[in-house]
């Protein structure tokens, strides 16, 4: 019988093979083994429905909790051992809570330092999160830049809990993931500009990632090396 991380990690393989969505994959690949977290662009249209599938564990994404409503799919993610983050709330705190509790048990936590889907082009200032969850564990974080070339975009129009919303989703065709170099912040630094340095590493590799784009690869999906 699958376990649900099995099971979620099977659609994600039968989707990525239906739709032929495949992904280039550099950078500093060679992860350090343990905790860890992976923080990584939240651009419009990049999705990291890959990351699951090139690492030797299941991460635990820290993801609005909006998401845990929607039918199958929220049942899937609070199985797999997902993180629900309530934004604006009291409650926002325990989603960090339970990340570290995870990463000091040793294993790996995916996160977006935005917050919030932010139209391509455009920077906002990232939650401060990430810095002090590695501050407080001890576990190095990863960047890592996500980038789907425009062409491989669908524009999309909906609404989400009563509200009209637009966005994007790469159905099809080729994207690009592009680690960097395992990093600790400093506990006696300022939070804020060691995110704010965060962030620019990580829109760094999303500029060598959209580089990387414009020489097209057949290369296929593999394994992360560790």
């Amino acid at each position: 019988m699958l376990t649900p991380d099995k099971f979620a990690l099977s659609i994600l393989e039968s989707y990525s093979f239906l739709f032929h969505r495949t992904c280039d994959v550099s950078g500093q690949t060679s992860l350090p083994r343990g905790p860890k977290i992976i923080a990584m662009n939240h651009t419009v249209g990049c999705d990291p429905l890959h990351l699951p599938l090139i690492l030797e564990e299941a991460p635990h994404f820290l993801l609005q909790d909006g998401l845990f409503t929607i039918p199958f799919i929220g049942w899937l993610l609070k199985e797999t051992g997902q993180i629900p983050v309530c934004r604006e709330s009291s409650r926002a705190i325990q989603a960090l809570e339970q990340a570290c509790a995870i990463l000091r048990a040793g294993h790996t936590i995916a996160i977006f330092p935005e917050g919030k889907n932010v139209p391509v082009g455009r920077r906002i200032r990232a939650k401060t999160g990430v810095i002090r969850m590695s501050i407080a564990t001890g576990a190095p974080i990863i960047p890592l830049g996500l980038y789907v070339p425009p062409e491989n975009l669908t524009a999309l129009n909906f609404h989400w809990h009563g509200s009209p919303r637009s966005g994007a989703w790469q159905f099809s065709g080729k994207s690009y993931m592009r680690f960097g170099k395992p990093w600790l912040p400093c506990a006696n630094a300022d939070i804020q500009a060691q995110t704010d340095e965060l962030m620019s590493r990580i829109y760094s590799l999303v500029a060598e990632a959209e580089r990387e784009s414009e020489c097209v690869s057949h290369t296929l999906l593999n394994p992360i090396p560790q």
